[in-house]
């Protein structure tokens, strides 16, 4: 049987990787954010000026 203090290093252990893991996550939803809001972003660029572009041709 383990001894309290190998349980309290294993648990240790798997906290500094639960850390690291939620870490990483992190930085993966924000660079997928930045995607998106850039993809949305141009988007809205696309529509804005076709809106011009079709109010200027219909002069």
């Amino acid at each position: 049987m383990a001894t309290e203090a190998e349980i309290r290093e294993e648990i240790a252990g798997e906290r500094d990787q639960l850390t690291d893991a939620v870490t990483s996550l992190r930085e993966e939803l924000a660079g997928a954010g930045k995607k998106a809001g850039a993809a949305v972003g141009a988007i809205v660029a696309a529509k804005v000026a076709l809106r011009v572009f079709r109010r200027a041709t219909r002069r």
